[in-house]
Parts: structure tokens; C-alpha cells; sequence
């Protein structure tokens, strides 16, 4: 399920709480992953973060050797090592540096974080398909109005009520091969009439219903949309493993599809979702549908981090990965120089990435609402 709305309003706050707390725990699970095989292989670690350095530490404390940090850019998190910090007093032998440790112990602690973000993401998606079902493909065909933005909107002018279902505009039958294609066939063809009075056929408790509304000047009509989902029932966990599976599978596929039309330019970059859309997105789902869509949003997620996060890109830990496959093909490390200017390069980059996600995110969620 899908949503699309203005501001989110403080009866949400619950849901919003919710949906904060599911992401939150995915950056912590990750980092958790990388702290204990770390910890197991006998590697010092000076640092816990939750968020990233920028900007001010909201909470820190030490606690035995390590000090635990929640920072103020809530976007990620790490673990840091003595290697991290040139003046750091362990000697430079100490086999509790990261980089004295053995080949194999190295990449554990690298592919430890994403290996929970996979474990993760399937149980919890297992755990939704065994206790709510499978989710029916057909009810991402129908949109469905979740909800008025405004007592002074034009859908609330018009007479919209929540659960009505969107079937023609204009006498244009609303058309899609899934629920997104058709939500922006509906905000396309609001805006082609902005400013004009057109009418809208819903569909409200089974019978058809035409209203009159006037889209503003921007082609908006202040309606939050939405697909109600329903679930197709599970009888055992053998069938429930073999859908889990394939259902994340799916999901893997549409990223990789989604990476190459990002490259190729036939995504645009404004489709990029940061963690306010997605906070935003999964509280409505649980406001419409239950937690459990919100669970399982937080799956997909969970899986996809753990495919971003082993991509070969310097800064992410795909990145140190691929150095280690370096070293362990041609029998030495790669030249620390080297790699602290290809890690540099990828942190400047994910920065800026950072930053433009943020402020697309803050422009698609406050300034600019969809419909």
C-alpha cells in the first residue's frame, strides 16, 4: 500500500512513533552486527553510533570500554575502531586494531551488519505472512481515498469521504498496471484541469457516486490516497518460507530494475525516498491498514539495506568488502593511501546523496504534496 498526503498531523504521532522506532531498530541491529562479531573476534571498539557525526551529539556515555553515541542526523549509524583514530594510543601491532586481524575475521566484521539487515528482513516477513497472510495482488488496482487534508480543500468542498474508490475523472476510466502508475495517472490528470470544475465518479459502499470538484491552481485536490490491501491466508510455515523467499526476492529484482533506470535516466532523482517519506509513508500505512503493513515495509527495507550496503561502494561496507577481495586475490592489502582516498571520495558522495535526499524529502512531504 501506497500513500500520498500533505503534512502529517499530530493524531498520527502514534503511528509515526511506531514507524520510527521499526527504523531505528534496523540501523541498530546493523550496527549491533558488526559490534558483537567485532567484539568476538578480539577487536577493540572504541565508538557506538546511532546516527552519523554531523551536527550536534544529542546523547553520549561510556559504558566499560565503549562509548555509546545517539547523534542528531538520524541517518545511519557505525561502529568505530581503533583504527579510525590516528592518535588512538593501541599500538599499531595490537591484534585488537581491525586491520592486525586476520583476512577472515576482517570481512566477518564487514558483512556481519548486512547479514542481519537479510536475516532481519526475512523473519519479520515471515512473521507477517504467518500471522496476516499473504498479500492479495488485486487490491493494489484499486485507489482509494484514505482521507481529507483540510476542512477548506476541494475535495472537502466536493464531498469526498474516506473510503471512496477512485473510478473516473472526467469521465476517464483511472488506469494503471499497478497501484503507483495509477495514483500518477490521477495526479496527472488533476493537473491537466487545474482551476477548472470536473467531475469525479467514486465508487461508495458499492455504488457509484459523481461529484464535482475544483482542483487549485497547482492541480491539487488535498485527498490522501491509498490501496486497501487484504491478505490471502497461510496454513504453514513451509508455504510461508517459500513465499517470504520469493516475496523478497521480488523486491531484490525491482531494486536492481530500479538502480538501472536511475543510471539511465528514465527514473528521476526526485523518486529517491529518505528516511522522512519513509517514516511518513509507513505511519499511514499503519494508520490504514495495521501494523503489520508497517512491519512489513520495514522488511523491505530491511532487505534492501543489506543489498545497498554490498554494492562496491567506498564508505559503505560493500566497499571495504570489495578491498578485502583485493587482498585476498592477490595476497596483500591495498595501499592504505590508496583506500583512504577512495573512502573519502564515496563519504563526500554519500554526504552530498544525504543532503539531497533530505531536502527532496522535505520538499515531496511538506512543500509539495503529490495530490
Amino acid at each position: 500500500m501506497y500513500e500520498l498526503m500533505a503534512i502529517p498531523d499530530l493524531s498520527k504521532i502514534g503511528s509515526i512513533l511506531t514507524m520510527l522506532i521499526f527504523i531505528s531498530v534496523l540501523i541498530i541491529a546493523h550496527e549491533m552486527g558488526h559490534f558483537f562479531v567485532a567484539r568476538k573476534c578480539g577487536i577493540k571498539v572504541e565508538r557506538f553510533g546511532f546516527g552519523l557525526p554531523f551536527g550536534p551529539t544529542l546523547w553520549s556515555k561510556k559504558i566499560g570500554e565503549v562509548e555509546y553515541c545517539i547523534h542528531a542526523c538520524l541517518f545511519g549509524g557505525y561502529v568505530s575502531f581503533p583504527d579510525d583514530d590516528p592518535e588512538n594510543p593501541l599500538p599499531p601491532d595490537s591484534p585488537q586494531r581491525f586491520e592486525n586481524q586476520p583476512l577472515l575475521s576482517r570481512f566477518a566484521v564487514m558483512v556481519a551488519g548486512v547479514t542481519v539487515n537479510a536475516i532481519l528482513g526475512w523473519a519479520l516477513m515471515f512473521f507477517v505472512f504467518m500471522n496476516w497472510g499473504y498479500p492479495s495482488g488485486e487490491a493494489e488496482r484499486k485507489v482509494m481515498v484514505a482521507g481529507v487534508t483540510s476542512e477548506s480543500a476541494p475535495a472537502a468542498q466536493a464531498g469526498f469521504r474516506k473510503g471512496d474508490e477512485l473510478k473516473k475523472i472526467q469521465d476517464a476510466p483511472i488506469q494503471g498496471k499497478d497501484y503507483r502508475a495509477m495514483t500518477y495517472n490521477v495526479q496527472a490528470m488533476f493537473k491537466k484541469q487545474a482551476s477548472q470544475t470536473i467531475p469525479v465518479e467514486v465508487l461508495r459502499n458499492g455504488q457509484p457516486v459523481v461529484l464535482s470538484v475544483t482542483p487549485s491552481a497547482k492541480g491539487t485536490i488535498g485527498i490522501q490516497l491509498a490501496a486497501v490491501q487484504r491478505y490471502d491466508a497461510i496454513h504453514n510455515p513451509v508455504d510461508g518460507a517459500i513465499r517470504t523467499t520469493g516475496f523478497l526476492g521480488n523486491v531484490i529484482g525491482k531494486q536492481f530494475e530500479a538502480f538501472g533506470k536511475l543510471f539511465t535516466g528514465q527514473m528521476p532523482l526526485k523518486e529517491l525516498a529518505g528516511p522522512i517519506r519513509i517514516v511518513k509513508e509507513g505511519a499511514s500505512m499503519i494508520d490504514q491498514n495495521g501494523v503489520q503493513t508497517g512491519l512489513m515495509l520495514t522488511a523491505i527495507i530491511s532487505t534492501i539495506l543489506a543489498v545497498m550496503n554490498l554494492l562496491p561502494i567506498p564508505a559503505l561496507d560493500g566497499g571495504h568488502i570489495f578491498f578485502l577481495l583485493i587482498e585476498a586475490l592477490k595476497g596483500s592489502p591495498v595501499k592504505q593511501e590508496l583506500r583512504e582516498r577512495f573512502t573519502q571520495a564515496g563519504f563526500m558522495g554519500l554526504l552530498a546523496l544525504i543532503v539531497f535526499i533530505l531536502g527532496n524529502d522535505i520538499y515531496n512531504t511538506f512543500i509539495n504534496p503529490n495530490t
